[in-house]
């Protein structure tokens, strides 16, 4: 085998299908003889779209958040060569998940999410026990949810069939026959061994002046298609993937190819979203350091996750809870020191010091104190059982009620041992908690007690608090640790 530094960079190739039209335009691969290298590899991208649904007719998209980075229709300003150049470190010829690889291509990810303001890409914890086509459609999602667009459900038991096929065939995978869709899109990639490098040609290296045959000139229709295609604005109810991988399937050498799909009914599944976000409570080899500390948290609706907000805004989700945009990396006036969920979980508010708020997913805007003279800070949020409103408390215990959220008192005006830093309503809405920074708890309305860590020695102190059900309550510590009380146990940044 030739050593990897004779890999040059892939050429890119677009198909496009509209109302069953279908156009192709060509493309070329080079062998050079004598060489067990293959020295130019084809990616192609294809997608299409319906007038009308073909199954169940689709309703609005879900709402996409306030995304870092960009979405379609706008695209980076030029393409960004790999940096480092990971070509050297990864194998065209078979496939390579090697650490050398994988962090080489991370790296090059890292310096392309850089110039769009977006964090790196950190790997679930058992990335290397995945198989080829299920780590092509984490690296997918992992791209979408970075930019706020709701994550593809799970991998189609049909739709990977499809995807297989594509890979074999070195050719984009089309939508099987009978499966009912309304908008969709498709990408296929050769001769490259890792999946995180197919994804980095197609994200980040894709524009005019690139290897994309389909964008010969600045406006051609094919520019940056394949990145269009990851960042589709589905609609997700639901929306799936197909992903395939054939170890020789372009002329010897990987072949790749992934279908995604907004689709109707509940399709078969081979793999799902939710099963990388309950078996990776981490979200990467080693848990990725803090850049702000942990300063509230909020549960998932069937008390089989929760999200770790930090003081910049930043968001950690745990268990079945899922990501939906946060403000880390984003300017802010006052720290971020709360945060509430949706009932449905697709959704959450993060509120700062000032009471200013700020909403992704599926929460709507019920009003703030946002630039009103407060006598202490606000410390915490807690929405209503409809999600049709909120409370902020204040440091001094005080609290403040929007939407449809009730008043059922406070200890503003009363003596703190410690200042109050959370809070959390009941599953009625006719009640809540207080926590204090030593994990005391006051109850209001029909709010009961299960315990607290108030009087106990704590390594961090108590920074917030989140109940899904009358069962029991959550405390979060400022290092990431948790408190349960008449609840599981499911992890943690501490």
């Amino acid at each position: 085998m030739e050593p990897p530094a004779a890999r040059t960079r892939p050429r890119l190739a677009h198909l496009s299908r509209n109302h069953g039209a279908k156009k192709r335009l060509l493309a070329c691969g080079l062998v050079v003889a004598g060489l067990a290298v293959l020295t130019l590899a084809l990616i192609a991208t294809s997608v299409g779209r319906s007038t009308t649904a073909t199954g169940v007719r689709r309703t609005q998209p879900k709402p996409v958040t306030e995304a870092q980075g960009m979405l379609p229709p706008d695209n980076p300003p030029g393409n960004i060569a790999p940096s480092p150049n990971f070509l050297q470190d990864c194998s065209g010829v078979s496939f390579d998940d090697s650490s050398g690889c994988v962090t080489a291509v991370l790296a090059a990810i890292a310096t392309g999410r850089t110039a769009e303001g977006l964090p790196d890409m950190v790997l679930p914890t058992d990335w290397t026990g995945l198989t080829p086509p299920e780590q092509l459609y984490v690296a997918t999602n992992l791209e979408r949810t970075a930019r706020g667009l709701p994550p593809l459900a799970g991998m189609a038991t049909a739709l990977d069939a499809a995807a297989l096929v594509g890979a074999q065939q070195s050719d984009d995978p089309t939508i099987p026959s009978g499966f009912p869709w309304t908008q969709w899109g498709s990408n296929w990639a050769g001769a490259v061994g890792d999946p995180l490098e197919a994804i980095y040609f197609w994200m980040y290296d894709d524009g005019p002046g690139s290897s994309n045959i389909d964008c010969q000139h600045a406006g051609d229709a094919g520019c940056w298609g394949h990145r269009d295609n990851i960042l589709l604005n589905l609609a997700c109810q639901p929306c799936d993937m197909g992903a395939g991988f054939d170890p020789t399937g372009y002329q010897g050498t990987p072949s790749w190819a992934e279908l995604l799909v907004d689709t109707s009914g509940a399709p078969q599944l081979d793999f799902a979203w939710t099963d990388v976000l309950l078996n990776n409570h981490a979200r990467g080899p080693v848990a990725p350091p803090l850049t702000a500390p942990v300063v509230g948290m909020a549960a998932t609706l069937d008390g089989h996750g929760y999200w770790e907000v930090a003081a910049d805004g930043g968001i950690f989700a745990f268990g079945d809870a899922g990501f939906y945009g946060s403000m880390g990396g984003k300017h802010l006036d006052k720290p971020v020191v709360g945060i509430a969920t949706t009932p449905s979980g697709d959704g959450y508010w993060e509120v700062a010091s000032d009471g200013g708020i700020f909403t992704f997913g599926n929460a709507s805007f019920y009003g703030s104190v946002g630039g009103h003279a407060l006598d202490a800070p606000v410390v915490g949020i807690s929405a209503t059982a409809d999600g049709r409103g909120y409370w902020e408390v204040a440091s001094d215990g005080g609290i403040f009620a929007f939407g449809d959220a009730g008043f059922y008192g406070s200890m503003g005006g009363k003596h703190l041992d410690k200042p109050v830093v959370g809070i959390a309503t009941t599953s009625s809405g006719d009640g809540y908690w207080e926590v204090a920074s030593d994990g005391g708890i006051f109850t209001f309305g029909d709010a009961s007690y299960r315990g607290s860590t108030g009087g106990e020695e704590l390594a961090a102190a108590v920074v917030g608090m989140s109940s899904p059900s009358e069962t029991g309550y959550w405390e979060v510590a400022s290092d990431g640790g948790i408190f349960s009380f008449g609840l599981p146990f499911y992890g943690s940044m501490g």
